[in-house]
């Protein structure tokens, strides 16, 4: 009888962790995939245009082009961005630098 409970005790611990926690946990620890610095402005511009610092006409735009520069010894992201709906040709395209991080750093028409 007591190599019958030794037995059950046995089973019950063995499959008691797995119907607790089918899942488990790795899920908690896996790490967050950085997303594209591209995509990172594209929210800055989103956010300029809501705070009414660019018309609405900008949150359609698409990156046409991004590059890493160094400025002032340190390196940034200019992420190009156009507006073929701009009537001046002189506002069409925005520049926007983003720290390596993906941080928005400034937004201008001109490349400083």
């Amino acid at each position: 009888m007591r190599s019958f409970f030794l037995a059950l005790a046995a089973i019950a611990t063995v499959s008691t962790p797995a119907l607790a926690h089918p899942d488990g946990h790795d899920n908690q620890f896996r790490a967050a995939e950085p997303r594209p610095v591209p995509e990172l402005a594209q929210d800055a511009v989103v956010k300029l245009v809501a705070k009414a610092k660019l018309p609405a006409s900008w949150s359609k735009a698409k990156a046409i082009k991004s590059v890493v520069r160094t400025k002032n010894g340190a390196q940034q992201w200019v992420v190009t961005f156009q507006n073929k709906s701009e009537r001046r040709a002189n506002k069409r395209l925005l520049y926007v630098l983003m720290t390596p991080a993906g941080e928005f750093i400034s937004a201008n028409h001109r490349l400083t």
